[in-house]
């Protein structure tokens, strides 16, 4: 739905501004899924409305449900028959997490990622980001199935590569589908170009960063894209995020057997994190590799508790994420587009 030309539209029509309130506010509530059923709105408007704008930029083809954790994929079409892929999985009962696309393809290219693997073919547009949420949420309301309470940016593409759609869809989320900032998480591979703008535009926004290996050579041969943005240049612009926000960072870690679960591998991310600032300001969050090639082979559970247990050990806060929809090939790394 772009509100921005609706909005435009109702000003071009000399109409009270309280009519592209009315018609955003229905339209976000969950309760309709076409502006003709708002009717609150003049039946002469709902028609025009109606016939000019699209409820839904995206069309929804399909929609798996996971038979072994609470978790769903759409599969949505865009308009030039791009398609892309949206997870929303139930973290607490009634309370979901939708993880969000930002492009059809990626252009980082992870080699354990499926999502990059065809390239990057466009961004999406604020509005096909902002459906992905809508459509969901509507679907929740409709099964009765509770609300979405926490938003993650880390489906296909690189968010930062679409820094302007993000920073509109963020704002949309936060102000028409109230979802507060700091429930709002948003992953780059460390796209130094925009961390310093996104901690000036976004300071409540989650800021988490897909390092996967803290060994120059190492995350070089698992992210090509990273080479461009040495990692030593990546601690300074995440210290100058630091000095501007005060906020906690987010570094995410994809556990791979024999690729980057050594010994000498965590205390490689205990030396990337003290090049930035104190160990307090930070979270690692590791995941399990969800396998998308047979080059790949996750780690043992038993080595990441221990890998965890490490960095624990060091002052450094550690978790182990959960994983979603494995078997609908909806889990970390398995988005592809179409």
């Amino acid at each position: 739905m772009d509100i921005i030309k609706i909005k435009e539209y109702i000003k071009l029509k000399g109409l009270p501004d309280f009519r592209y309130k009315q018609i955003v506010d229905n339209a976000f509530s969950g309760r309709y899924e076409s502006f003709k059923d708002i009717t609150s709105l003049p039946e002469e408007l709902r028609k025009e409305i109606e016939e000019k704008f699209d409820f839904y930029s995206i069309k929804c083809l399909a929609i798996l449900e996971s038979k072994i954790d609470r978790s769903f994929k759409f599969l949505f079409e865009l308009y030039d028959k791009n398609k892309i892929e949206t997870m929303l999985f139930e973290k607490e009962k009634g309370e979901w997490v939708i993880c969000l696309s930002t492009q059809v393809g990626c252009p980082v290219g992870c080699k354990f990622c499926a999502s990059g693997r065809k390239g990057l073919k466009r961004n999406l547009n604020y509005d096909e980001i902002t459906d992905q949420f809508l459509y969901s949420k509507n679907y929740l309301t409709k099964k009765n199935l509770g609300s979405i309470k926490r938003v993650v940016y880390m489906g296909i593409g690189e968010p930062f590569y679409n820094y302007e759609n993000l920073k509109k869809s963020i704002n949309i989320i936060n102000q028409y589908f109230e979802i507060g900032k700091r429930n709002i998480s948003v992953s780059t591979f460390g796209y130094i170009p925009r961390i310093r703008d996104f901690a000036k535009d976004m300071p409540q926004v989650n800021l988490a960063i897909s390092l996967h290996s803290a060994d120059q050579k190492r995350r070089d041969e698992l992210i090509p894209f990273a080479s461009k943005y040495p990692l030593v240049d990546l601690q300074k612009a995440l210290s100058d995020y630091l000095l501007i926000t005060n906020r906690k960072l987010f570094i995410e870690y994809v556990m791979i057997k024999e690729v980057n679960d050594r010994i000498k591998d965590i205390y490689n991310i205990i030396k990337f994190i003290d090049g930035i600032s104190k160990r307090k300001y930070f979270t690692v969050n590791l995941i399990p590799y969800n396998p998308t090639s047979s080059k790949f082979q996750p780690t043992s559970s038993q080595r990441i508790k221990e890998f965890c247990n490490t960095l624990v050990e060091e002052g450094i806060s550690c978790t182990i994420r959960k994983s979603y929809g494995g078997d609908i090939n909806g889990a970390c790394g398995q988005l592809v587009s179409y």
